[in-house]
C-alpha cells in the first residue's frame, strides 16, 4: 500500500508540474518555432545538464562512455562546443560515479531537479518509474523515427511505456552499433589454427553454418594435448539466443491484425528439444561457466569458443587474445540464414527527464549529439573504425549486419529472460520441451500479454507510418 501511494504522489506531483509551466513553454516555442525558417535559434544561454553514468570500462571523467583523451571524447568536445555556439546554450556534462545512476534516482522521486538529460544504459527503469520525458511531444526537433540516425525500431523498444516512446540511441557514433547482445561466439583462432581445425567462419561463408554442422563439429573442437587441455564450447549464459536463430518470436500477429503470445511456439519447442539433445549427447565438451570463469579460461587457452557479447569481447578480450574471431549463433530450420539476429540487453541512451527546465533545448541538443562525426558518416568508415578492434573483416561483416537485425530482449521483465535461463538448466538436464513449457508457458505468455505486446502495437504503427 505504501508503495502504491508512493508511485500515486509521484504521478500527481508530475501532472501537477507539467501543468504549471504550461504558459511559458508555450511563449518560448512561438519564439523558436520562428529560428526555424532561417534565423538562428537562440536558447538565451541556457543552461541544458546532462547527467551521465560511470561506464564500467571507463574513468568517472570520460565523455559518454568513451575513454579519456581518445578521438572520439575530443570530437564530442567539439560537437559540444559547436552546439553551444549554434544556439546559444551551456551544455553542462556531470557524472553521479555509479554504473547505473543509483545516487540519483531519490532525488528524481522527490521530484528535485537533476538534469535536463540522462545519458546511460538500462533506460527502461526510469522510463518505467516515470521520470522521462515523452519524445512525441518533442518530434519536429528529435526525429526518433530517423532509423539512419537512431537505428531500426528494435532499438527503440526498451524505452518504450505505455504508448509513448522515451529515448534514442546514438547509433552513429563509432563503436557504438555494438549493444550489450549475448548472441555471438568468441572464437580463439589461435588454437584453431594451431591444432587444424577448420574454423568456424568458414562455414559461416559456406553457408553452411547450421544446428546441424553445430553438432559435428563440437567434438571435434574438444583439445587434449600434452600442452594444453581446452574445452569445445562454452555457454555462457542461456538459450534465447538459439531460439532467434530458429525464428523466435514472443508473439504471432494473425491475419486481421490480432497479436498474440507465442512462447509455446513450434520454433520455440523445436529449439528445446535441439537444446537437450545437443548438451546431454556432448557434456564432456561442452561447459555453463559464468563470465568471469569463462574469460579467464579464453585467455588461458583453455576454451576453444564461447558464447559471449560483442561488447565483451571489446572490452575485456580484444587487447588480451592475440587472434580471435567471432561467429552467430547456428541457424536453425526455421531461421533465416544469414539474418543473424541479435536479441540485445542493453545500450546507451539519452532520455529528457520529466522536470526539465526546457524540453525543447533538450530535445535539440540530444539530436545535435546524435548527428554522425566527421569522417565516420558511412558504413564503410564506421567498419574502418572498428578494424582497429577485430582481426578480420568477415568479423566486421557479421557485426554490422546483426546489429541490423536486432530486438530487445526484454532481460529486465519478470519471467521472459528468467524462462530462457532456466531453460538452459533444465535442457543440460535432459528436459524435454513439454516439460518446460507445461509449468512455465502460461505465466510467460501471461508476461508477453502484458509487457510486450503493448510495444509491439506501437512499432507496428511506426513501420505503417
Amino acid at each position: 500500500m505504501k508503495r502504491t501511494l508512493s508511485l500515486l504522489l509521484i504521478v500527481l506531483m508530475i501532472f501537477a508540474m507539467c501543468s504549471c509551466g504550461q504558459t511559458g513553454k508555450e511563449e518560448f516555442l512561438e519564439d523558436f518555432n520562428a529560428g526555424i525558417d532561417g534565423s538562428k535559434t537562440d536558447f538565451g544561454g541556457f543552461e541544458c545538464t546532462i547527467m551521465q553514468n560511470h561506464m564500467a570500462e571507463t574513468t568517472p571523467t570520460s565523455l559518454f562512455s568513451y575513454p579519456s583523451g581518445t578521438l572520439m571524447e575530443d570530437m564530442l568536445l567539439e560537437r559540444i562546443n559547436e552546439i553551444e555556439k549554434d544556439i546559444n546554450c551551456k551544455i553542462t556534462v556531470k557524472t553521479d560515479g555509479t554504473i547505473r545512476l543509483d545516487s540519483i534516482v531519490p532525488v528524481l522521486a522527490s521530484g528535485s531537479f537533476v538534469a535536463d538529460i540522462l545519458f546511460t544504459s538500462g533506460q527502461q527503469s526510469f522510463v518505467r518509474a516515470g521520470f522521462c520525458f515523452p519524445l512525441d511531444v518533442v518530434q519536429d526537433y528529435l526525429d526518433y523515427t530517423d532509423e539512419e540516425k537512431y537505428g531500426g525500431y528494435g532499438l527503440l523498444e526498451p524505452g518504450i511505456y505505455k504508448g509513448n516512446v522515451y529515448s534514442v540511441s546514438p547509433t552513429r557514433w563509432p563503436g557504438k552499433q555494438i549493444v550489450t547482445s549475448y548472441g555471438v561466439f568468441v572464437v580463439n583462432e589461435n588454437l584453431i589454427s594451431r591444432y587444424g581445425k577448420t574454423d568456424p567462419r568458414d562455414y559461416v561463408e559456406n553457408g553452411e553454418w547450421t544446428w546441424d554442422t553445430f553438432e559435428k563439429i563440437i567434438p571435434d573442437y574438444q583439445i587434449d594435448d600434452v600442452s594444453v587441455q581446452a574445452t569445445a564450447l562454452n555457454i555462457t549464459w542461456g538459450i534465447m539466443e538459439f531460439a532467434f536463430m530458429n525464428g523466435l518470436q514472443y508473439y504471432t500477429i494473425q491475419d486481421d491484425g490480432t497479436i498474440l503470445p507465442a512462447i509455446d511456439s513450434p520454433e520455440v519447442a523445436e529449439t528445446l528439444d535441439w537444446c537437450a539433445k545437443l548438451f546431454t549427447e556432448n557434456k564432456v565438451y561442452i561447459t555453463f561457466d559464468g563470465h568471469d570463469t569463462m574469460l579467464a579460461k579464453m585467455l588461458n587457452d583453455e576454451l576453444v569458443m564461447s558464447k559471449t557479447a560483442v561488447d565483451h569481447i571489446i572490452r575485456f578480450m580484444s587487447y588480451k587474445l592475440d587472434n580471435f574471431g567471432v561467429v552467430p549463433m547456428p541457424c536453425g530450420p526455421r531461421g533465416t540464414y544469414g539474418e543473424w539476429a541479435n536479441a540485445y540487453h542493453e545500450n546507451i541512451a539519452f532520455m529528457i527527464l520529466y522536470n526539465t527546465q526546457e524540453e525543447i533545448c533538450a530535445a535539440t541538443v540530444i539530436d545535435r549529439l546524435c548527428d554522425p562525426f566527421r569522417g565516420y558518416e558511412t558504413e564503410d568508415e564506421l567498419k574502418d573504425y572498428m578494424s582497429d578492434i577485430f582481426f578480420d573483416d568477415r568479423d566486421i561483416d557479421m557485426i554490422m549486419n546483426y546489429y541490423k537485425n536486432t530486438r530487445w530482449a526484454y532481460q529486465s521483465v519478470t519471467n521472459i529472460y528468467d524462462f530462457f535461463n532456466n531453460a538452459a538448466t533444465a535442457t543440460a538436464t535432459g528436459k524435454s520441451s513439454a516439460e518446460i513449457l507445461s509449468s512455465q508457458a502460461e505465466r510467460v505468455n501471461e508476461t508477453i500479454i502484458r509487457e510486450i505486446i503493448p510495444n509491439v502495437e506501437i512499432l507496428e504503427s511506426l513501420k505503417n507510418g
